[in-house]
């Protein structure tokens, strides 16, 4: 239940990535910054994602499992739910 606003934060701006009827050609994003929009980061809501450990010996697993939650706004970075 608690991830329901960061569901709904990443349906609204992939939506906004998306092509639009009412703007026929463009995407929102499109329309408003004049460029098209980087689509390479997105991935399911909630699909499984692996995190390399950086400070784990050798013997420690150099992975770790997480869930994909959306893309940070501020940075070329994930937001992830362990």
């Amino acid at each position: 239940m608690f991830l329901w606003a960061e569901a709904i934060n990443y349906a609204t701006w992939l939506k906004n990535q998306l092509p639009s009827r009412a703007i026929p050609g463009y995407t929102p994003y499109a329309f408003v910054y004049k460029t098209k929009p980087n689509l390479s980061l997105t991935h399911e809501f909630g699909c499984k994602v692996y995190i390399h450990v950086m400070d784990g010996g050798k013997l420690q697993p150099q992975v770790t499992e997480a869930n994909f939650v959306r893309i940070d706004k501020e940075s070329k970075a994930y937001r992830i739910y362990w």
